[in-house]
């Protein structure tokens, strides 16, 4: 689902990584830690194609990431990024703004938004309320559980658990492996949690 071969990311003179390989096979749940400012980000965004590399070459979904694939490529992929803050009303305001994705919360079965909202821990009220009033927390979880309703191949999450306690990481984590193992997604985390780290199937350090 991913492959990156001798990767570098640089901006002006300051090289972030460089000659970085890395695999996320299909049913993968794959951890990415390392220290602050070595590029974590930057490697996500590189693979959606945000961010030219430096050096290296990328394979997403069995696409060369170019300009001719890029758009195919993104199609392919849902991408949940640290801080969001689009101008929403509601929770499903913000589902709406940053994924394209309508509501439908009515609609049965595991799959549904309204499913995936209550594995997470959260109530299906939440995308009526103001969005001012939505926790980090709550937003987290509201963007990844769209993320997971779109049912894309691939997921790119930064730093999906960074405002979540103990209880509401493992209900994250255990969703994650839930898509991968059971539905054959793949999903890349950048991650500075230990707990959610401990449920990646591999975790790839940015040294």
């Amino acid at each position: 689902m991913i492959a990156v071969r001798s990767a570098s990311i640089a901006f002006g003179d300051r090289v972030l990584f460089s000659d970085l390989d890395l695999d996320v096979g299909r049913g993968q749940f794959v951890g990415l830690a390392g220290e602050s400012g070595r590029g974590k980000t930057s490697l996500l965004r590189a693979l959606m194609g945000f961010v030219p590399l430096a050096a290296g070459s990328v394979e997403i979904c069995g696409l060369p990431l170019d300009v001719h694939h890029v758009a195919a490529i993104r199609r392919q992929v849902s991408y949940v990024p640290q801080e969001l803050q689009p101008p929403a009303a509601t929770g499903a305001d913000l589902i709406r703004l940053t994924h394209g994705l309508e509501i439908n919360v009515s609609l049965d079965g595991s799959n549904s938004l309204a499913s995936i909202m209550k594995s997470l821990g959260l109530e299906a009220s939440l995308l009526e309320l103001s969005a001012a009033k939505l926790s980090g927390g709550q937003r987290q979880r509201l963007l990844l559980a769209a993320a997971l309703a779109l049912h894309k191949p691939l997921l790119l999450l930064d730093e999906p658990t960074s405002a979540l306690d103990e209880e509401s990481t493992q209900r994250v984590a255990l969703s994650l492996l839930r898509v991968c193992h059971e539905e054959g997604c793949a999903a890349l985390a950048v991650s500075h949690n230990p707990s959610l780290l401990a449920f990646c199937d591999k975790v790839i350090t940015i040294a």
